[in-house]
């Protein structure tokens, strides 16, 4: 299984090169977001851990695929799939597996042109600290990353350990156990925690039926296996796009099901505020693909 995930990476780096080269068409993106959906399986079935080069790779390649000046080419696409939202399934999935393989408590952090993500490894039991994404701290920030206002926090108490009876590894929101020798036990628990801050998707989704705008960068977190907080403690910031005060508060309890609620800061006062904006919430959940 070994040369098949070799082949995976070898097909990552041409699939790199080809999108450098700018010139390609719609269906060429729907045919890339296939093909890291291929390479990513065949990744996870081979148990093969691709170098660290290669994974930048990936993410470089999800980057070149969110360019702005592709946004004609998907909205060509959307035409025939949702293959924006199916490569945040991708992006997402991907995330875990290189995650499983991290240390614990080692953390990933990569800036692209269009994406920032953060990957965290933590023991259930004992989650070292609360997340702030993204941390501008860091050396070797673009720009716009290290501008942005937008803001994720999540209290290491919304890592509650999962209910006794969830610990089934056949589905990919539920306990992954892993094996150090030495160091480890085989019932050591992990928290996979990632968290992505897409710089144009936003822009590039297919749009939401019935009609809304989505007026912000857009900010996921997943988190593997689920957390089962008491309360909802999580909380979210994205700076507006527009000329109004936005609010995205997004809580993950099914694999790419998502609640986002929008708001203007003076529309709260409103009585019929919340139903509004429910409603709201519902278009833009419905632009993502069912599992």
């Amino acid at each position: 299984m070994t040369l098949a995930g070799e082949g995976m990476s070898q097909i990552v780096r041409s699939l790199l090169e080809l999108l450098q080269r700018r010139s390609y068409y719609s269906g060429d993106l729907l045919f890339s977001t296939e093909i890291l959906r291929n390479v990513t399986d065949t990744f996870k079935r081979a148990t093969y851990i691709p170098a660290s080069d290669d994974v930048q790779k990936f993410f470089q390649i999800v980057s070149h695929m969110l360019d702005l000046e592709n946004l004609e080419k998907w909205e060509d696409a959307h035409q025939v799939a949702p293959g924006a939202a199916l490569l945040m399934r991708i992006l997402e999935d991907f995330i875990h597996f290189i995650g499983e393989a991290q240390k614990p408590f080692q953390s990933f952090l990569t800036v692209t042109n269009n994406l920032m993500i953060t990957i965290q490894r933590e023991p259930v039991s004992a989650v070292s600290s609360d997340i702030n994404f993204p941390m501008k701290g860091r050396r070797g920030m673009k720009d716009w990353a290290r501008t942005a206002e937008d803001k994720l926090y999540i209290p290491k108490e919304v890592f509650t350990i999962p209910v006794e009876g969830k610990c089934q590894s056949s589905s990919p929101s539920k306990i992954h156990t892993f094996v150090d020798p030495g160091t480890e036990s085989e019932t050591t628990m992990y928290y996979v925690i990632g968290a992505i801050l897409y710089r144009t998707l936003g822009i590039i989704l297919p749009g939401p039926n019935p009609p809304a705008v989505i007026n912000s960068k857009i900010l996921t977190v997943t988190v593997r296996p689920e957390p089962q907080p008491s309360e909802p403690m999580v909380v979210v910031e994205l700076s507006p796009l527009l000329n109004v005060t936005t609010l995205c508060a997004s809580f993950k309890r099914h694999h790419l099901r998502r609640l986002c609620l929008l708001y203007e800061a003076d529309a709260l006062k409103r009585s019929h505020t919340l139903r509004k904006y429910k409603n709201v919430s519902r278009a833009v959940a419905n632009t993502m693909p069912d599992d």
